[in-house]
């Protein structure tokens, strides 16, 4: 059975650090399971077993009644005496990885703007929703991270993510909201069997559960089994990827191409998604990779894609980048100083942005004098281009040559923003900035930055 001192035992052993100095951030669904560790966590509180708790809800807009669920989550929170804060997300139906991991992107996103250093966000999968994913992942073929499932807690943005209720069946949880008397609310989707999770829950699951009555204790002990297993693997894929490395974020295919076939996958998963936080590539595309980009001819430039990650090959290095979505990044006349600058669609719902700031010591960047009262624009490579890189004399250079000579992917070349000053090229972002627009050793500068 489940209650505050039993639920407090269990999550006291789980927990790394001194909960004295932890906020605590619920993700606030107004569902049952996280209604039940909303009422768990006050009743914590209020015995002084934490100190801070606070909600989040995440409205993904995606049904009719999503503004009376965020109504119902603040309503909730008010007699326990917590705030709950209600943000609206976008979520990208297109993506290609379908509506449930597009919405679950999206989220997170949304809530790692509300993390600390010591922020622990508080999820509500259950031992039930433990056992779903560990069937998903192996009707699906997954590796040995997807069967390992969900961990108990993780690391997550600047701090972390628990999942407190993992090891408590729903049949307990809808236990303990009837004798708290507790009020949710139901998300009709959840009796869709259009998806293979709700398809699992209501068909396959309570048979399995018929002939094997213990199969969330079996699910349990086979996701610790993986998971140990994955820790091993990331292990020897940091060995690897120390030898492949190149520039901290690319790998050499030489080097690569020393390790066996399967420390050749070990070490690309683990730079694809440890390095680069990117999506994992199925089998079959980190098949491509080792065979298309690999061993191509030096001479190509050959690519392999999915979802919102795309892999390369330029001089001998692999490059994991993430999809820019529009294909013509439009110039934006009259940019002014300390204005965000948006550039063009990097999926995830971000963008690539630049701003124009006072740099923070003298001789730095654009010169103040000559952008001051001048026509600010930014403009991307369209050919022809010429600049004379400040501190390289006064000899005009063709920009084609120059980014061939600081070496920049063919790919990336056209994407790079181009500064200009009443017409004339100031400054290629990232590479340089041309004369005479740079700032001397005594006069205050403008810095572009990147995000």
């Amino acid at each position: 059975m489940l209650t505050v001192e039993s639920f407090w035992r269990d999550f006291s052993k789980h927990q790394q650090h001194n909960q004295a100095d932890k906020r605590y951030l619920l993700a606030y669904s107004g569902g049952c399971d996280s209604h039940v560790l909303l009422h768990i966590f006050s009743e914590l509180q209020r015995l002084k077993y934490i100190h801070t708790i606070r909600a989040v809800h995440v409205n993904h807009q995606l049904h009719d009644d999503s503004a009376r669920w965020a109504e119902h989550c603040i309503q909730q929170c008010m007699p326990y005496d917590i705030a709950c804060d209600v943000i609206s997300v976008s979520v990208d139906k297109n993506s290609g990885v379908g509506l449930e991991a597009a919405a679950r992107k999206a989220r997170y996103a949304a809530l790692q703007n509300f993390m600390t250093a010591q922020t622990i966000l508080l999820t509500a999968q259950h031992a039930d929703d433990q056992a779903e994913t560990f069937l998903l992942q192996s009707l699906r073929g997954g590796g040995v991270k997807g069967l390992a499932s969900m961990p108990m807690i993780k690391p997550f943005a600047t701090g972390y993510l628990c999942r407190p209720l993992l090891h408590v069946t729903q049949t307990n949880i809808s236990e303990y909201a009837k004798i708290n008397k507790l009020n949710w609310v139901e998300d009709p989707s959840n009796l869709s069997t259009n998806f293979d999770r709700n398809f699992l829950r209501q068909n396959v699951i309570p048979v399995l559960k018929q002939r094997w009555p213990s199969l969330n204790k079996t699910v349990h002990r086979l996701t610790q089994h993986q998971a140990e297993a994955a820790s091993l693997l990331d292990d020897l894929a940091a060995i690897d990827f120390a030898t492949v490395q190149v520039d901290n974020t690319r790998v050499s295919v030489e080097r690569l191409n020393e390790l066996s076939l399967n420390r050749q996958k070990n070490v690309l998963r683990y730079w694809i998604e440890t390095q680069n936080s990117l999506t994992l590539p199925d089998s079959v595309h980190l098949m491509r990779i080792l065979n298309e980009v690999v061993v191509a001819a030096e001479d190509s430039q050959p690519s392999v894609s999915w979802n919102d990650t795309i892999i390369r090959r330029f001089r001998g290095k692999l490059f994991a980048e993430r999809k820019v979505f529009t294909s013509a990044p439009i110039p934006i006349e009259n940019w002014q100083p300390d204005k965000v600058f948006a550039l063009y669609n990097t999926g995830n719902n971000t963008s690539n942005s630049l701003l124009l700031k006072t740099a923070e010591t003298l001789g730095e960047g654009l010169s103040v004098e000559k952008v001051a009262n001048k026509n600010v624009s930014i403009r991307f490579r369209e050919g022809g281009e010429v600049c004379c890189p400040h501190g390289r004399g006064p000899h005009q250079h063709k920009l084609k040559k120059l980014l061939q000579e600081w070496n920049v992917p063919p790919w990336q070349r056209n994407t790079i923003p181009l500064v200009y000053i009443d017409g004339l090229l100031a400054q290629v972002v990232g590479y340089c900035v041309c004369e005479p627009f740079a700032a001397q050793s005594t006069e205050p500068g403008y810095q572009i930055t990147v995000n």
